[in-house]
């Protein structure tokens, strides 16, 4: 990288950098926080970070600062976000370039984010034109701002990306909810954690939307999993934000940081939200959907009340627990419906007997599926899948067998899961006792081959996967003629064993599959193939056509399916 000053200021930079703990380089201050790590935020005496209020508590100053965080390695080096815009300050660009420059030493330097937001990406105007910088992008927040960087000096990334600096790695991890691609980034061996606004800096993390909310509440515990995974000491973890300042709010010591303790207190708090039971007060923000502060211990979240008060009646089922891959709520004393978030709220279901317990479906990765639902039971348990697409059978292999229909043998043998334990196979009809409560199958071919659905007839309900859609079918195997058999045969089943319901394959919450649903998706299917109704183009999920109505797609290949 260039350096932009003379060589006096750089010799006077580097002194002063190695001899104070707080510099000022025009508008910026600068710490050492680390060995060979720097934090830098957009302030300086004349326009000082934070708030400052008058007497009657009028607010007289304000500068929301931004932080910045530079890791030098022995070869290379990371800049982990740009600040606000500086506009403040005439030579911003200059002394930001500046004292990047005098702290690499001349080494490459790489610019990643945390999150697109301006108030992080702000001084990037400073570096676009450097063409001995690259830029690392988070790829759910950049993917269509690509146009932004210089061709050839950027890449997307996902989580799991490693900066190896040269006696330095930095580990990105994904903990979207703030903005879909938020990052975090890991400072190996150090115990330092950047952290961006994904968790808040002390004022609350900010949750904008329903969707968020829905990320944030697995990503946090998908966070803390990983820093076990990582061997990250507890008790040294230092967490930077994206706005320091803001620890104004928070019972720490002076110059104390954010820990563990803050990650966790952050989890307990999602969780009372969950279940409609946390802490709020007014924010007094002004700002449409970021009315409440919802508190626990030192955690804020920011967010609408309102849309939280939905949210925690989303689901008819209580909230129980969760873990870093899936949500479980209670649907009665002995049956639970866990949620993953990585294939649209796809579905596992917990159905305990007397003497065994039947666990159905997987998820997409679970690979702790075993530990989260032994948390739920201590009887011995049996897996048993509806079918053996990716998404309902990612979490398999954390079971030493599974049971299936053997028209989807292929499907669990495939790369894409690719199943090493013992494989059972079920058939039409049969009932699987788990003591005190049977659970009877019934062969529903349409979705896949080997699609079945499992009844309990004592309870009045069933777990159907994917075979009736979960609002929206998709016939990859089956025909309309195959899908109005069905159909019958299923209506027909719950009509004379009083079954009231179905919970699918993608539960969330108000979606369950009734007979009517059954019986207008067989009528569908019947006017179909009698020409009454005529599909549309339609190319999701890989298919080309689909007919909508009563609140359901059926999306379908033609001409196959009209065979």
């Amino acid at each position: 990288m260039k350096n932009h000053t003379s060589i006096l200021l750089l010799a006077l930079a580097v002194v002063a950098c190695n001899t104070a703990k707080d510099v000022e380089v025009g508008p910026y201050t600068v710490s050492v926080i680390g060995q060979n790590v720097y934090h830098i935020q957009d302030y300086n005496h004349e326009n000082p970070a934070g708030e400052a209020f008058d007497a009657d508590g009028k607010l007289t100053h304000f500068n929301n600062c931004s932080d910045i965080y530079l890791v030098v390695g022995d070869k290379e080096a990371l800049v982990i976000d740009l600040s606000n815009p500086v506009n403040w300050a005439d030579n911003a660009a200059e002394s930001l370039r500046s004292l990047v420059a005098e702290r690499v030493a001349g080494k490459p330097v790489t610019i990643t984010f945390t999150h697109n937001h301006g108030d992080h990406t702000g001084m990037l105007p400073a570096f676009l034109e450097d063409k001995d910088v690259r830029f690392a992008l988070p790829r759910a927040d950049f993917m269509r701002l690509a146009d932004r960087f210089p061709e050839g000096q950027y890449r997307f990334i996902n989580e799991g990306e490693i900066f190896d600096l040269g006696g330095m790695e930095v580990e990105a991890i994904a903990v979207p909810g703030h903005t879909a691609g938020s990052m975090v980034y890991l400072l190996k061996g150090q115990d330092l954690l950047f952290t961006g606004d994904a968790i808040g800096s002390g004022h609350g993390v900010w949750i904008f939307n329903e969707d968020g909310f829905n990320r944030y509440v697995s990503a946090v515990p998908h966070l803390i999993e990983m820093l076990g995974e990582r061997g990250v000491n507890e008790d040294k973890l230092k967490v930077y934000g994206g706005h320091y300042w803001q620890k104004d709010w928070l019972d720490l010591p002076k110059r104390g940081e954010l820990g563990m303790g803050y990650i966790r207190d952050m989890k307990a708090l999602l969780d009372e939200m969950e279940s409609g039971t946390a802490a709020t007060e007014p924010s007094n923000l002004d700002r449409p959907g970021l009315d409440t502060y919802f508190r626990h211990g030192l955690a804020i979240v920011t967010w609408s009340a309102e849309q939280a008060e939905q949210y925690a009646r989303h689901y008819a089922e209580k909230f129980v627990c969760r873990d870093a891959d899936i949500v479980f709520r209670q649907i009665d004393d002995h049956t639970w419906e866990g949620n993953g978030h990585l294939v649209y709220n796809e579905s596992v279901y917990v159905v305990e007997g007397n003497d065994r317990t039947l666990v159905i479906d997987s998820g997409s990765r679970m690979p702790h599926l075993d530990k989260a639902v032994a948390a739920l039971t201590d009887k011995p348990v049996m897996l048993a899948l509806t079918h053996a697409h990716g998404d309902h059978a990612g979490g398999a292999s954390c079971f030493p067998e599974v049971w299936l229909h053997p028209g989807d043998t292929a499907l669990l043998g495939g790369a894409r899961n690719s199943y090493k334990g013992q494989v059972h196979f079920l058939s039409d009809g049969e009932v699987i006792d788990l003591g005190g409560r049977q659970i009877e199958v019934l062969h529903t071919p349409g979705h896949t081959h080997g699609s079945i659905t499992f009844f309990d007839k004592e309870h009045h309900y069933g777990f159907s996967g994917d075979a009736f859609g979960s609002t929206n079918l998709l016939l990859f195997t089956g025909t309309f003629r195959q899908l109005i058999q069905t159909t019958t045969r299923t209506a027909e089943y719950m009509q004379k064993n009083g079954i009231e319901k179905l919970y699918p394959g993608h539960y969330h919450g108000d979606n369950p599959e009734t007979l009517q649903r059954v019986l207008d998706e067989r009528k569908m299917s019947e006017e179909v193939l009698s020409g009454k109704r005529k599909g549309t183009p339609d190319t999701a999920n890989g298919l080309n056509r689909s007919i909508y109505d009563y609140g359901v797609h059926i999306r379908y290949n033609e001409p196959q399916a009209l065979q």
